[in-house]
């Protein structure tokens, strides 16, 4: 029942906080102005219901001060019952009742539910618990300003403190002895709550008493309209030129978005003036029928509560519901559907309802004509503009990027449709409310009886599938020759070079047991990203991003799958068993990936990533990160929001992942789903090959870093023992996967597998990261070197001995020729039959003539159909020889119509 309660009254407002905290740190790019910019925004949105308590209390004090006299002559002249009987008719013969003087404490009520939900949001926002601000060191903590002996002061309790008594000072003048006391009294209470709370939360707060300042001081100076109106002129010229000068780094439709913005907040009250008049001049029939009125509010607000709550999750969720069974701890997935009905009944009845029922019947009028009209828009643009944007994962992310662009036919027809409704609504309370009212109604039934119909049919799914045994036995997937020969590729994501030497050193046995391994730290990618460093990886030279933009015969997804396919297809013309695992953007991420491998039914492909980690979880006695299950109950609303609004509005609806802040489970169980395979590698090889057997395998472990407990480095449930590297989780974790990469290769050892196996471990890109290897301080590139970086350890075929350090000049690239060498010497490309060895090609061309790097977004790499990579010609870069030396770097100006 309580969590009923919470999800309906509290999860809506940390959804809205959430949003706006990401768009203001979107727009710009400082969290502490992020806070400060939610707290304003929440009292301007809050603001109409602290207009109207205001209204009640000053109503109570002027019953209070109108019946004093009479109250205080009956307690002089009677006692006991009989004074208790006489008030009591006193107080009913002036139409007043004492519980009303619970009125008095609206403007306190008001704040409860909002200071949970700020509570609830900033306290666990991880980003915020390292971030320092002005004088505050950090946002996580308690500011701690400065000490008396061992007792920490902490400033900004205290200055919320003193303002917020200022404010109620102002507020209170001429107001009774008992409400100055019980202004103070909460003042008292907020300050005890929050002395040693994260400061961020008590910047949230303090920002909240400066604006109920401001807002007491208007209260006391003449024309308060006035002069709030000039202020709101200031401030839109702000917005505009945060538009159109200052946020140039920030993205275009956020750019729009503030000069529009400042355009209409000017317009605003004139605006509603003229709103208020058209609304008090037609609809008469909503002011003379008020239980008509409400009945088709209400009507309207429950078909968007059950629209999102109800049916749209289980249109969804009844074309997979294995997908939402046995999730994290949940087993039904009628969970998930619960859950969402009830933010939906927040977000569109209950929270509605509270100002519906607070203002005045002209406003009443303008909410119910609102809410009608669009809960029509909202079926409209539900069933009739769905929007194909392919098949999204069980957390209701979209597999592939979406750019929410629709044509402008749409658009057009789109919004035609929108005024056809707008305009039949008002003909409808015109001359025919009663007959709009009999369609909502027929429309919610509707509505409930398909929702009823697919919860039916998940629950009758749900109770024929078999609860998933974590505790089977794990099968061998990859097999080993132990006659023939072996070639084990593992692409590991991000796996950091800069950071091996600070490993090495404080872990020296993994020299040793990295036996016959030579690593070149004088390695680079091609890029930052995954889907720039890749290919590369997978198909050599004719796959760096400056040669998949000069060969437009292909599109993109075309050229990936590609990469991918190479060697698979160079191994199996030599006779080798092919195996591949999760490799990354099969298909470019249009779905099936399977689809990819067609006609090419050699290639053994399997998936591992999370496939083993509930066995893991259950061996290691941890409890699962409820990353899946809480991805689920937060976006389930977000995307039903996105399926109701008109198409054009759905890019700022899915921003970023439905403007996600930060989800403190996700780094913990994509790391998890990773570590796992890598842990369980012993037994996932075995010998059964009677083949030459090659792997091409991805692991993303290192991608979403997490700290592990030293000195073995593994995950636990609170880390105690962070080892030498620290509170770094991409230290942490690197080590974490190199000793258990070394297990493997005892595990080799001890089948006697390791001679006759050749072993690649080798990464994408770098990371962002200033580690002092580089100087990036001497040119004026926007990237730090080191994200350029690539890491290249290769075993080949009976080598043994200590880890070696070779500095040749290398990139992930070579990884395919490197593979390939003493399999087949002469190895080309299958599809653009070039040689795979660099060194072959010829011509006085030398591996110098293909570096070409970019720092391009990740936006200029993700649209499947196009033919090149979306990269401005001022965006590549090269280097030469020695990646460590800073004269090495240059900017490389692409001539488009020459090169390209």
């Amino acid at each position: 029942m309580f969590s009923a309660l919470y999800q309906i009254f509290i999860t809506p407002l940390v959804q809205l906080t959430e949003f706006f905290y990401s768009l203001f740190f979107e727009v710009t790019g400082n969290q502490g102005i992020a806070v400060i910019g939610l707290s304003f925004i929440v009292t301007i949105f809050t603001l109409p219901l602290y207009m109207v308590a205001e209204q009640w209390q000053e109503t109570e004090r002027n019953i209070q001060k109108k019946l004093k006299p009479g109250v205080e002559r009956i307690k002089s002249t009677f006692k006991g019952d009989e004074q208790y009987m006489v008030l009591s008719t006193f107080y009913r013969e002036n139409h007043y009742h004492p519980i009303y003087a619970l009125r008095s404490s609206f403007s306190l009520l008001i704040q409860i539910p909002f200071f949970i939900a700020a509570y609830n949001f900033l306290s666990n926002l991880e980003p915020l618990k390292n971030y320092s601000f002005l004088f505050i060191k950090s946002f996580g903590e308690p500011d701690a300003t400065f000490h008396i002996g061992s007792f920490a002061v902490n400033v900004l309790p205290v200055a919320m403190t003193i303002i917020n008594c200022v404010a109620g000072l102002i507020y209170s003048k001429g107001h009774p002895l008992s409400e100055k006391i019980q202004i103070y009294a909460c003042a008292a209470v907020f300050l005890l709550l929050l002395y040693n709370s994260p400061a961020g939360l008590v910047v949230y707060w303090t920002m909240n008493n400066v604006l109920s300042l401001v807002k007491n001081i208007f209260y006391k100076i003449r024309n308060p309209k006035k002069v709030l109106y000039i202020i709101a002129c200031i401030v839109s010229i702000c917005l505009i030129l945060c538009g159109t000068v200052f946020f140039r780094h920030t993205k275009l439709i956020f750019r729009i978005m503030l000069v529009f913005t400042g355009i209409l907040i000017p317009l605003a009250p004139f605006a509603a003036k003229f709103l208020g008049s058209f609304f008090e001049s037609h609809f008469y029939i909503l002011d003379e029928n008020p239980k008509l009125r409400l009945s088709v509010f209400l009507i309207s607000a429950f078909i968007l509560a059950v629209l999102t709550g109800l049916a749209i999750p289980s249109i969804l969720m009844q074309s997979e519901p294995e997908q939402y069974s046995y999730v994290d701890s949940y087993t039904s997935p009628l969970y998930f559907i619960w859950h969402t009905f009830f933010q939906s009944l927040g977000f569109f009845v209950v929270w509605p309802f509270c100002f519906y029922a607070l203002f005045s019947s002209k406003t009443k009028k303008v909410l119910t004509f609102l809410f009608t009209f669009v809960a029509f828009s909202a079926l409209l643009n539900c069933f009739a503009f769905s929007g194909n944007y392919g098949p999204v994962n069980p957390n209701l992310l979209f597999m592939t990027p979406q750019h929410f662009m629709p044509g402008i036919k749409i658009v057009l027809v789109n919004i035609l449709c929108m005024a056809v409704i707008l305009s039949l609504v008002a003909v409808a309370f015109s001359f025919k409310a009663k007959v709009l009212n009999s369609l909502c109604t027929i429309f919610l039934i509707s509505l409930v009886a398909i929702s009823g119909k697919n919860i039916i049919s998940v629950q009758t799914s749900f109770r024929k599938m078999e609860a998933p045994d974590f505790s089977r036995k794990i099968e061998p997937i990859f097999h080993l020759s132990k006659k023939g020969k072996n070639v084990i590729i593992l692409m590991q994501d991000r796996f950091f070079s800069p950071l091996i030497p600070k490993i090495l050193e404080n872990n020296p046995e993994l020299r040793k047991r990295l036996d016959g391994f030579i690593w070149y730290p004088n390695t680079v990618s091609f890029g930052k990203l995954t889907m720039i460093g890749t290919p590369g990886i997978f198909g050599g030279y004719d796959y760096t991003p400056f040669e998949m933009n000069r060969r437009t015969d292909k599109t993109l997804q075309q050229k990936h799958n590609e990469a991918i396919l190479t060697m698979p297809i160079v191994f199996n013309q030599n006779n080798w068993n092919v195996t591949v695992a999760d490799l990354p953007y099969e298909n470019y991420l249009e779905q099936p990936v399977t689809y990819m491998y067609k006609g090419y039914d050699f290639i053994n492909r399997i998936t591992t990533h999370g496939a083993y980690s509930n066995i893991w979880y259950a061996r290691n006695n941890m409890k699962k990160s409820p990353f899946m299950s809480e991805g689920i109950k937060r976006n389930f609303i977000w995307f039903s929001v996105l399926k109701i609004v008109p198409p054009f509005m759905r890019q700022i609806i899915y921003h970023k992942k439905y403007w996600i802040s930060y989800n403190k489970f996700e780094d913990n169980a994509k790391f998890i789903d990773n570590y796992s395979e890598i842990d369980l590698f012993p037994e996932l090889f075995d010998s059964s090959s009677e083949k030459n057997a090659f792997f091409l395998l991805d692991n993303e472990a290192n991608h979403e870093s997490i700290l592990l407990q030293a000195p073995d480095y593994i995950p636990v449930e609170n880390v105690t023992d962070f080892g030498p590297g620290g509170k770094d989780e991409t230290y942490s974790s690197m080590v974490g996967v190199l000793k258990r990469f070394a297990d493997f290769i005892d595990f080799l050892k001890e089948n006697n597998l390791y001679d006759n196996t050749k072993i690649i471990l080798v990464s994408d890109h770098g990371m962002s990261r200033d580690t002092g290897v580089f100087d990036n301080k001497t040119q004026n590139f926007p990237f730090y070197k080191e994200n350029m970086t690539a890491t290249l350890l290769v075993k080949d075929f009976f080598s043994r001995g200590n880890l070696k350090e070779v500095y040749t000049f290398m990139t992930n690239a070579d990884t395919p020729a490197l593979a390939l060498k003493d399999i087949d010497g002469k190895a080309v490309n299958p599809f653009t039959k070039n040689p795979l060895d660099v060194n072959s090609v010829g011509g006085g061309i030398t591996k110098n003539d293909f570096i070409k790097m970019s720092n391009a977004p990740a936006e200029s790499t993700r649209i499947r159909k196009n033919t090149r990579f979306n990269i401005k010609d001022d965006e590549w870069y090269t280097v030469k020889d020695n990646i460590f030396d800073d004269k090495n770097w240059s900017h490389y100006i692409v001539r488009s119509n020459v090169e390209f």
